[in-house]
């Protein structure tokens, strides 16, 4: 980014009625871990630290986890057919099953290889202590220049305390001998109990790490994973801050360009026209298919039941909504000839945004779980808009009127309930901006925004108050600071169809 970002702190005005469907919405961890622990948990799971549970006779005191076998002590499942519901919910019936029945300890765990199919390389660990505590694992491996991966489980108690302890481990490097060690930590992170296991994953044809160049920033990169949606291949691959695979997606014939965070669920493209929405586990909870329009161009969800999104019939686009519940599919509304649809936002109090690349603007939609959903107004130039939509419903915004947005996709912000971000033409240039819709002064409210090096057909994602701007076609993508220097830059080597940067804390680890 050549210039000085612009940083514009305005007044961002709540939202009445917002809905339970805001995303990103992290877990009630009033009571949690403070101080010098909830430092150190948030400088652990960064995957910036240079300490290492790797020691030269790890090996002796490992548990090798065995999948068949004289020494089978890992139980198999079942991952064909990975997202129809009734398979996914058999192995939760079947984990429960073997829950009632065992009395699974943390000397004598459960533990199951991807028992709902969705994570290459994951297992999932039941067990129960006879005293209330957390768990963090830490992945350790042999090379030097592979830091350790370690998370704190997210267990849902007070104080992140329990004596029951279900969760994934997950962060294992494909075509490596990987060691896991988990610790039980009592309130103040002080370690009683610890045990240590094997397991060589196998390989999974994607990068085992991909190539990352350091910038001139002097600040540290934010927590997370980058969600990467490799072009022409069905799975999204999560790499780490030091470019390191540590999670692979499954589905069934396509990723889109979405990965989204509603509470404990992610939601995501299964194929072309199909959702999915799986929990931290990795279960199955909900699929819905969109029939008869096409590809699906964009998706989102209101929180509760249905997905939105974007259809195409007859040379007009459609505002669709299907029911996880129901699995049928509505038309919420029939766009007008001429207007030509890109992306959708967060729903929001009965109101949605909709980005147009044609005439380019911003489309308020209101009353959208009504029987008659409307066109609230729209952000863009009288002009341009004339032909499509009543004059009196164009509204000049004096900041969104400058923007070209061809072809960007509107990602929720992380941090920022009802703010989202995109990469926007502007006067010559990109520009990246970060901003949420004033309803009732019918303006946007830009909280962010700077211009960049990127060109038209990047995308564009903050962060914090950092820049993840991705070269599609190139398959690289760079994390910037807030004064607008490269911290670092990744490179897949193929192309991408996009990545997104999500921490997924309160959710699958605890969150700081």
């Amino acid at each position: 980014m050549k210039k000085v970002r612009k940083v514009v702190l305005l007044t961002l005005l709540v939202m009445a009625g917002l809905t339970a469907g805001v995303y990103f919405l992290l877990s009630n961890q009033e009571g949690g871990p403070t101080g010098e622990f909830q430092d150190r948990m948030s400088e652990d799971q960064s995957d910036l630290h240079t300490d290492r549970a790797y020691q030269y006779d790890i090996g002796e005191k490992a548990v090798v986890l065995s999948t068949s076998g004289e020494e089978k002590n890992v139980l198999n499942f079942d991952q064909t057919n990975v997202y129809q519901l009734s398979n996914s919910n058999a192995a939760r019936e079947r984990l429960d099953r073997l829950i009632k029945r065992t009395d699974a300890s943390f000397e004598s765990p459960i533990i199951a290889l991807n028992p709902f199919g969705t994570n290459i390389n994951s297992f999932y660990f039941f067990f129960e202590t006879s005293y209330r505590c957390m768990v963090r694992y830490t992945i350790t491996v042999e090379e030097e220049t592979i830091s350790d991966h370690v998370r704190y489980v997210n267990n849902g108690q007070e104080n992140n305390l329990s004596k029951q302890h279900e969760f994934v481990v997950s962060g294992l490097v494909p075509g490596r001998v990987n060691y896991i060690v988990i610790e039980l930590l009592d309130s103040t992170g002080a370690m009683r109990e610890e045990k240590t296991y094997q397991f060589t994953a196998p390989g999974v044809n994607l990068p085992e790490r991909i190539s990352m160049v350091e910038g001139h920033a002097k600040e540290t990169l934010c927590s997370g994973m980058y969600f990467t949606f490799p072009s022409g291949d069905n799975r999204i691959a999560a790499y780490d801050n030091q470019g390191v695979l540590r999670n692979v997606t499954v589905t069934e014939s396509g990723h889109g360009r979405k990965i989204l965070r509603s509470a404990d669920s992610v939601l995501y493209q299964v194929s072309d026209t199909k959702v999915a929405k799986v929990s931290s586990l990795g279960r199955v909870t909900g699929v819905v298919q969109i029939k008869k329009y096409g590809k699906i161009q964009d998706f989102s969800y209101d929180g509760f039941n249905e997905i939105y999104s974007i259809g195409h019939k007859k040379k007009q686009d459609y505002l669709l909504a299907t029911s996880f519940e129901t699995g049928k599919t509505r038309v919420v509304y029939k766009f007008p000839k001429g207007i030509s649809i890109d992306s959708l936002g967060v729903p929001q109090g009965g109101n949605l945004c909709i980005t147009s690349v044609g005439p380019s603007g911003l489309i308020m939609m209101d009353a959208i779980t009504s029987a008659k959903p409307k066109i609230s107004f729209v952000l863009g130039k009288k002009s341009a808009w004339k032909k499509v939509v009543s004059r009196k419903k164009v509204v000049e915004d004096e900041e969104v009127v400058t923007w070209d947005m061809s072809h960007s996709v509107l990602i929720p912000s992380e941090e920022n309930a009802g703010r989202q971000s995109m990469l926007v033409g502007k006067k010559g240039k990109m520009e990246a901006v970060e901003w949420d819709v004033d309803f009732a002064k019918k303006k946007a409210n830009v909280a962010i925004s700077g211009e960049t090096d990127a060109v038209a057909g990047n995308l564009m994602q903050v962060k914090n108050t950092h820049f993840i701007v991705i070269d599609p076609a190139k398959g690289s993508f760079s994390e910037m600071s807030k004064d607008d220097r490269v911290i670092r830059q990744f490179s897949f080597g193929k192309p991408l169809d996009s990545v997104m940067k999500l921490t997924l804390g309160g959710m699958c680890f605890y969150g700081i």
